[in-house]
């Protein structure tokens, strides 16, 4: 690169304006923004990330590389198991579309639009009482909900953006990239000082002094446990796991294509949702509990030991989406029961799979789900050995996004919450790192996308609102550039926060309460009630079931509801 340097120089001190720890889509988006941004004034700003991110600038041809001629059972294209569901209103900013302000990206031209694939129908029904809702097809000019996307994508489109526009001599921002750096110490003198960031590469170390510290550095943030920020929530006791399946091979040829349609079951044992890929690929979310999830992925392994195209994962996720839930119980509850026995022999199971598809179609005849009226995914035929992954599911939310808001708390004479008290009691004692060890939050410092809020996966929305933070944040340093602002000041940053706190914390409270919703599991021979309050227990499950059915039907119904729900995920510009 040129304009954009990979520091490999002397190791020294020096000084930065802005400095993002981070190199994620939400920490390259936010050194785009600035680098675009027409409206920011003349500023050093340098990238931290302990991943080599130089190897963007060849992404593309990489993965030309490995692309193959597609026929009508493979689309030739080997897919990235992380893969987001962008709504149409980030890409459009990504893409330029705000054309009449200075704050739009121009990133179209790096995204490769042959791995994109756009969502028009979305399906949404519940697992014990088939109840559903319908979203799209979407309005114009683009006819799409959302858009599939690798973050890879993504991120080389941000990183060789970066790249040209930071090459311009016009473009008044200086850019360091430091992939391969590790953050080690980051240290203030006092509370409202500049904060110093010590990093390590192959090299050497170094320091930078900065008047702003962004932590786009994930959930467990570095820069929010120095600003001294709390993060509260909870786990869920749940894995998403992750896979990329094919369809439209030989055993299920008389299926129809994936197309623009997605899918989404609500199970007790969590979401099972099918995404578009391509019109033979789509990519597998399905949330389930640890046990479940890591019996999935090991039976998934020893069955691609025998088979360069594994089918056994297909088959149950093929039957997650069609089968009734005591049944697919069963199933579930029998592979678990496989994954823990030496060198499981899978194809027993993978029988028993096929079998009770065929035999649930034959018992509900007409009123079996099928691909052709759209109401589940075509069947599966293969998962692609190397996609299969799982993580934690989590609720996250920092109590704030910004150092100063603490300090400004108490200035005003708030007192903190209990929590944040005893933290820093507890920092004050050389227990707990950072910033509450001043007995506030350190200033200079601001959080977005992850290292400010994780949520639960159904909705699709984790990384959405992160860029939906980057927007916020860049254009609060613009207007405050504009008026003459320092930007590590509070006054500078509180803008970006007042914009997105409330409703970030809005949409963690819907998918939170979405997953409560439809978590409970009925009774069965693998899951009993408890004891005398099993009666109860299942009289006031009937009743939820009931409820919630009836609030799918109603959202169905109801269009002017649903163009709601989709405006207010982004789905549509205005």
């Amino acid at each position: 690169m040129r304009a954009v340097r990979a520091v490999r120089t002397a190791h020294t001190a020096s000084d930065a304006d802005v400095v993002i720890v981070g190199g994620g889509v939400v920490g390259l988006a936010m050194l785009a923004g600035l680098v675009t941004n027409r409206a920011m004034p003349s500023m050093r700003v340098a990238l931290v990330d302990a991943m080599d991110l130089s190897r963007f600038a060849t992404w593309r041809d990489a993965k030309a590389a490995t692309t193959r001629a597609p026929t009508p059972q493979h689309d030739g294209i080997a897919w990235e198991n992380r893969v987001i569901s962008m709504n149409m209103d980030n890409l459009a900013w990504m893409q330029g579309a705000y054309a009449a302000t200075h704050a739009e990206l121009g990133a179209d031209a790096y995204l490769d639009a042959a791995r994109m694939r756009n969502v028009e129908r979305i399906r949404v029904w519940d697992g014990l009482s088939d109840a559903a809702a319908e979203f799209g097809p979407g309005a114009p000019p683009s006819g799409a909900l959302s858009v599939m996307v690798e973050i890879a994508n993504v991120q080389q489109a941000l990183y060789r953006l970066i790249e040209a526009r930071a090459a311009d001599p016009a473009c008044r921002v200086r850019v360091e990239i430091l992939g391969e750096t590790r953050v080690g110490a980051i240290e203030a003198p006092d509370r409202d000082a500049w904060p110093t960031v010590s990093l390590e590469d192959a090299r050497g170390a170094r320091q930078i002094r900065t008047r702003l510290l962004v932590g786009a550095d994930g959930h467990n943030s570095p820069v929010r446990r120095f600003a001294g920020i709390e993060s509260f929530g909870w786990p869920y006791d749940r894995k998403g796991l992750v896979a990329t399946m094919r369809t439209g091979r030989a055993a299920h040829s008389a299926e129809p294509c994936v197309d623009a349609s997605a899918w989404q079951r609500f199970l007790p044992t969590g979401t099972l949702a099918c995404l578009p890929l391509s019109a033979s690929a789509g990519t597998i979310v399905w949330t389930l509990p640890p046990a479940l999830a890591d019996a999935l992925g090991a039976l998934h392994r020893a069955d691609a030991a025998h088979s360069d195209e594994p089918a056994l994962l297909a088959a149950l996720i093929t039957a997650g989406f069609r089968l009734p839930w005591a049944p697919l119980e069963a199933l579930l509850h029998r592979a678990e029961a496989l994954a823990r026995t030496d060198a499981p022999d899978t194809s027993a199971l993978h029988a028993a799979v096929v079998e009770a598809l065929a035999h649930a179609e034959q018992a509900l005849g007409g009123a079996a789900p099928s691909a052709h009226l759209g109401t589940v995914p075509p069947a599966g035929d293969a998962v692609d050995v190397r996609s299969v992954a799982s993580f934690p599911l989590q609720l996250k939310h920092a109590g704030c996004y910004l150092g100063s808001t603490l300090n400004r708390r108490l200035h005003d004479g708030l007192l903190p919450a209990p929590s944040t008290l005893l933290t820093g009691v507890l920092t004050a004692l050389q227990l707990t790192p950072g910033g509450a060890a001043r007995g506030a939050g350190q200033a200079r410092t601001v959080l977005v996308g992850d290292a400010a809020h994780t949520t639960h996966p159904l909705s699709g929305q984790g990384l959405n609102l992160g860029i939906q933070d980057v927007r916020a944040l860049s254009g609060a340093l613009a207007d405050a550039a504009q008026q003459g602002l320092d930007l590590g000041t509070d006054a500078a940053l509180r803008p970006y926060e007042a914009a997105r706190y409330v409703p970030n914390q809005a949409m963690l409270s819907l998918t939170d309460h979405l997953h409560w919703l439809f978590a409970p599991r009925p009774a069965s021979a693998v899951a009993p009630a408890p004891g005398a309050a099993g009666a109860v227990r299942e009289a006031a499950l009937r009743a939820l079931v009931w409820a919630r059915s009836t609030g799918l039907d109603v959202v169905n119904e109801l269009g002017p509801l649903k163009q709601l729900l989709v405006q207010g995920a982004g789905s549509r510009r205005a």
